[in-house]
């Protein structure tokens, strides 16, 4: 009896703490209006209908916010247990403009989250406060205006918000910016505000002289604002065939060599090693910098590393930082604070520090390193570039049964070079290659067979109106290619696909592009890429159903409607890699 009284007041109590109201949140903050010095209560209810977490998880919180100045900053912090609650507590900063909060385990993240703005100490908003809030309250960019008649950056999120949430057409909105644009020359200043709206202006005018002529300004007046970095970068990725890109990467590898203990410097080793014109001693210098500031952050030892693959000699320090960056993202903290809190990303930076093992002459522990990276990432098992190494390390440490193995289901998933190298095994091995095409079709077929699992159903209807459903679809090969517009990969590999598209023309092969992107943006998009596939429109759910975490994916179903093969990335020549598994699809 005293069991069931327990029960009763317990129930009781868990009511009066969870209202139904807060039960059918997840994770919010409060208050969502917060003034500088004070602090933000964040919470995570795992009684919540939709919760994914329990109470016996370690459970973070990240904040992501801006500053008065227009700069990106994050910080983390580990959430304290309380009954049926998650709770973290952040003391707002000074220079905090707003902010977001999303909730991590080191694990994963569970894409929940909320937002709050920041207020002066007099309780007005903070430079910028008011942007964040133009998508929920129309008045909201006139009322930044009237504050701070300067912020001029006010004016891009104006025009997002007419693009995407007001839905105004093309030339309604070129309208509304040109208008803008008069009235911003006007205003006869400079900033970098103000040259960041322009900026944006003219890229959504397709003004492209115009824009380069400003971001060149830009660099040169303000190199180390944020809205320099960040429009610099913006354009550095855009797609245009004459020399413009170049000039902007050239200004950017200048204002880095000028000032290696800046943002834009770190941003620009982060993203760009396949530039060599970037010298390596610039290079080491700014991630010297980077360490010394940073010493607990995995992301400089990450692109140090990333350094040794154009580095000749290797440098000393090489198996030295890529011992230290697996110390640093096997502790919980780190991994959510940078986000290495998922499978793919885990199994990526594993394959990275086995490569600078191989580099460094360590050939054991990149073995090692390479296998953890399978552990990892589920889809290693499925990318035969993973096991090709595995199979060359496995023969440089004396194993050449084991890397036959390798090079066999490397070659299975979809590798042809692999095939050259299980020959030379084969023929090592047997003294002989008599008999090897008919001993890797049984391998493949084996491997294959074990490997194959049935598609996950959808239903989805693409942008011509057809609908497609994936269990209709047997008797057919199928590849599915999840992707978005900002995807640089993406985009680079759209015409290695299109030729995929016509090549197999003639045979019973669907491709189906599964956008993340609304219809008005694909058409948008479309009017200037061609893309061949067919293309579905708003297909979050089927990226999610099927697991995707790495943009672009590739996914190969045979006639059997079993998935028999998932590529993850885009390069010009993916659609090579994605031939030999449409073949093997088709049963030929």
């Amino acid at each position: 009896m005293n069991r069931i009284l327990a029960y009763i007041i317990a129930g009781c109590l868990l009511a009066m703490v969870f209202p139904l109201s807060l039960r059918a949140q997840i994770a919010w903050c409060s208050p969502s209006e917060v003034r500088w010095g004070d602090t933000v209560k964040i919470y995570y209810n795992t009684q919540a209908t939709k919760a994914t977490l329990s109470i016996r998880d370690q459970v973070y919180a990240n904040i992501y916010y801006t500053t008065v100045n227009g700069e990106y900053r994050e910080a983390s912090l580990k959430m304290m247990r309380r009954d049926a609650m998650f709770i973290g507590i952040y003391a707002i900063e000074d220079s905090v403009s707003e902010g977001r909060i999303a909730i991590h385990t080191p694990e994963k993240s569970i894409r929940v989250g909320d937002s709050f703005i920041a207020l002066r100490k007099d309780g007005i908003p903070a430079r910028g406060a008011s942007i964040s809030k133009i998508w929920n309250d129309s008045s909201a960019f006139v009322k930044e205006m009237v504050l701070y008649p300067d912020n001029f950056i006010a004016y891009a999120s104006k025009w997002d918000y007419l693009q995407y949430g007001k839905k105004f057409n093309e030339n309604s909105l070129k309208q509304v910016i040109t208008n803008d644009v008069a009235s911003l020359i006007r205003n006869n200043s400079t900033s970098p505000e103000l040259y960041s709206a322009l900026a944006s202006a003219y890229k959504r005018l397709e003004k492209k002289t115009e824009y380069k002529e400003i971001l060149l300004r830009m660099g040169k007046e303000f190199p180390l604002s944020p809205y320099t970095e960040e429009q610099l970068f913006r354009f550095s990725l855009q797609q245009y065939s004459d020399s413009s890109k170049w000039v902007i990467r050239a200004l950017i590898r200048s204002i880095a060599a000028q000032f290696p203990t800046s943002s834009i410097a770190r941003k620009m080793v982060e993203r760009n090693f396949a530039d060599t014109t970037l010298t390596l001693a610039t290079t080491k210098t700014i991630l010297d910098n980077w360490i010394a500031r940073e010493p607990n952050s995995p992301e400089p030892y990450l692109a140090y590393i990333q350094l040794t693959q154009r580095t000749k000699p290797v440098p000393e320090n090489t198996a030295a930082f890529a011992q230290y960056l697996l110390e640093l993202i096997m502790k919980p903290e780190i991994r959510v604070r940078y986000q290495f809190n998922n499978n793919y990303m885990m199994g990526e930076l594993f394959r990275y520090v086995s490569e600078a093992f191989t580099a460094a002459g360590f050939t054991g522990q990149a073995l090692m390193t390479l296998k953890a990276a399978r552990s990892y990432d589920f889809e290693a098992e499925t990318r035969s570039e993973f096991l090709s190494k595995e199979g060359s390390l496995l023969l440089q440490s004396g194993q050449p049964t084991l890397a036959e193995e390798a090079f066999f289901l490397s070659y299975a998933l979809g590798s042809t070079k692999a095939k050259d190298s299980a020959l030379a095994v084969y023929k090592h091995l047997r003294g002989t290659d008599s008999g090897f095409a008919t001993f890797i079709k049984q391998k493949t077929d084996s491997i294959l067979g074990a490997k194959a699992k049935p598609a996950l159903p959808f239903t989805v209807k693409a942008l011509d109106g057809k609908t497609y459903d994936i269990a209709k679809l047997k008797g057919k090969a199928v590849v599915l290619n999840f992707w978005f517009i900002g995807c640089p990969p993406c985009r680079q590999e759209i015409p290695g696909l299109n030729t995929l598209v016509k090549e197999y023309a003639k045979k019973d092969v669907v491709f189906l592009a599964l956008a993340l992107d609304d219809e008005k943006s694909l058409n948008d998009f479309l009017k200037k890429t061609p893309f061949t596939y067919t293309i579905v429109p708003k297909a979050q759910n089927v990226s999610e159903l099927y697991g995707v975490e790495g943009f672009p994916t590739h996914v190969i179903l045979d006639r059997k409607g079993m998935n028999i093969g998932q590529l993850v990335g885009g390069s010009e020549t993916r659609h090579e890699d994605l031939r030999p598994l449409i073949e093997r699809a088709l049963g030929q």
